[in-house]
């Protein structure tokens, strides 16, 4: 799986690294075999002014499709904001996944779903 992170206006860490790395992990872990690929851009919108002004945004690519899971998450901690997407790219996938296999007729999509 590609994991493409850009940090925009600030230095991309290895901490950060490892947190969406560590996302993307819990995601693959909850829908095995779905994402394709993951790009991830954070931003600072206030700059050194403070507030809710971290954003995560992120684009995932779900295998065998042509539809994208995008979510964003803004939050004063970019730790959180990291987090918070990924739950929303969660619940986005997991919809896809159940609106396109329940179409066929089948209940199979909530084995690979999960709670």
């Amino acid at each position: 799986m590609r994991i493409d992170v850009q940090a925009r206006g600030f230095s991309l860490t290895h901490a950060l690294q490892e947190a969406v790395e560590a996302e993307v992990f819990h995601c693959e872990a909850r829908c095995p075999d779905v994402l394709a690929g993951v790009r991830v851009r954070l931003f600072d919108t206030n700059g050194p002014r403070g507030g809710n002004d971290k954003v995560c945004l992120i684009q995932a690519s779900l295998r065998g499709r042509r539809e994208s899971v995008v979510a964003s998450h803004v939050d004063a901690d970019l730790y959180r904001a990291i987090a918070g997407a990924f739950a929303k790219v969660g619940r986005g996938t997991r919809s896809v996944l159940g609106r396109s296999v329940r179409r066929r007729g089948s209940d199979a999509w909530l084995d690979a779903v999960g709670p």
